[in-house]
């Protein structure tokens, strides 16, 4: 998050601890990902976010820019929820005792430091949370320690950096992914449906429940069941993978970046006329989810490998642009717009290289650490590295 990737588990990241007699694991089948293509469509995403934001620098929002930031962050929650199926996978799960706690104390320091080094910045510098040009706003004592939680949504708390909400919602949904891993590995059909239905009564009971005709006290505080539907389409993308055979996709690979595109392009004019219900943004999750087994993984190329970096540095991005583009567009308000772009850049380029490897890194590592190491390669029963994809979502 190279060259051919058939075998990521043959590329060890740098600093990485493999656990050489990782207990309680047996070999089993591993469910192979389009990892080129899954590079691409977190690139998109966060791309999508990115553009949304520099129009809102420049002046130039619209309905479609900010779908394009609404896609992307859908886009975020399909490829967020398959990776980490395939990293529960490796982990040598569900066979592997202690992979639920193990999971969760990976996440936890994989999300949480850049989280708390954004927080603090915006804290101390005073960055307003989400206008270029509007004034900062004091941050109470309360509103700061519920985004240092990431929990600002349980107890209706702003957030000091409006691309935080989403934060909140990914590890509220984190309580229920283990078992949804264990339903797709079942490689049941009617497991697969309850699953999806029930993420469908979760959101939709949201949509009743918040509705003035019939509010349900505090239900509003639970907008992670309005995504529940999103967020398991990176199941049924998982489901679906493990049911085919690697190299037997219909579609050539060349289609998968037109396809994001006609997809983005088309689900707008729902997104504009019925506005961002859950079904329409699980609508276009699914025909993400559903695409994804049928195209072929791309080959390496100077394309598969930007997006690789992008993706890499993908979570840095989110975090760090709406800062970057303040600095170039307030703090150097009245230069030229061309000046004021690559200021912009420079600064986000810089903040997302020192966040990677000064925090997201190293976190990684740790977390790794106390939880145990890793499970095996579970085509072999060889100790296994850190996918790259880890290191993305």
């Amino acid at each position: 998050m190279e060259s051919s990737r058939s075998d990521p588990c043959e590329r060890l990241e740098p600093g990485v601890l493999i656990d050489p007699h990782p207990p309680n694991t047996m070999p089993v089948q591993r469910t192979s990902l389009p990892e080129r293509n899954l590079d691409v469509l977190r690139a998109a995403a966060v791309l999508g976010v990115l553009c949304d934001h520099v129009a809102g620098a420049l002046g130039r929002s619209s309905a479609f820019t900010d779908w394009l930031g609404g896609a992307g962050v859908q886009s975020f929650f399909v490829h967020t929820c398959l990776v980490l199926m395939a990293s529960m996978e490796r982990d040598g799960a569900p066979e592997r005792q202690g992979w639920v706690r193990r999971f969760y104390v990976r996440r936890a320091f994989r999300i949480y430091p850049l989280a708390w080094v954004v927080i603090a910045i915006v804290y101390v510098l005073h960055v307003p949370p989400s206008s270029m040009h509007s004034a900062y706003e004091p941050i109470s004592r309360s509103t700061l320690l519920a985004n240092l939680a990431l929990a600002q949504n349980l107890v209706a708390r702003p957030d000091v950096l409006i691309v935080l909400w989403t934060l909140p919602v990914e590890l509220q949904m984190y309580v229920v992914l283990p078992l949804c891993f264990l339903v797709a590995r079942l490689n049941s059909r009617a497991g697969m449906f309850a699953l999806l239905a029930a993420g469908i009564v979760c959101a939709s009971v949201f949509a009743w429940g918040i509705d003035p005709a019939h509010p349900i006290r505090y239900l509003s505080r639970l907008n992670v069941l309005r995504f529940v539907p999103s967020f398991l389409m990176g199941t049924l993308a998982y489901w679906l993978l493990r049911r085919r055979a690697s190299g037997n996709e219909p579609l050539a690979a060349w289609i998968w970046l037109p396809f994001l595109l006609l997809n983005i392009t088309l689900f707008y004019f729902p997104r504009h006329e019925l506005g961002a219900r859950w079904y329409v943004l699980a609508s276009y999750c699914a025909v993400v989810a559903l695409m994804i087994p049928l195209v072929k993984d791309a080959r390496d190329s100077w394309f598969a490998r930007a997006a690789h970096v992008i993706a890499t540095y993908s979570y840095g991005i989110y975090l760090v642009h709406l800062p970057a583009l303040r600095v170039g567009f307030v703090v150097l308000a009245g230069w030229p717009v061309a000046a004021q772009c690559a200021v912009s850049v420079v600064v986000l380029a810089v903040g997302c290289w020192l966040a990677f490897h000064a925090i997201e890194k190293p976190g990684i590592a740790i977390g790794r650490r106390l939880a145990g190491g890793r499970g095996t390669d579970n085509t072999n029963g060889r100790p296994s590295a850190t996918s790259p994809r880890d290191l993305a979502a």
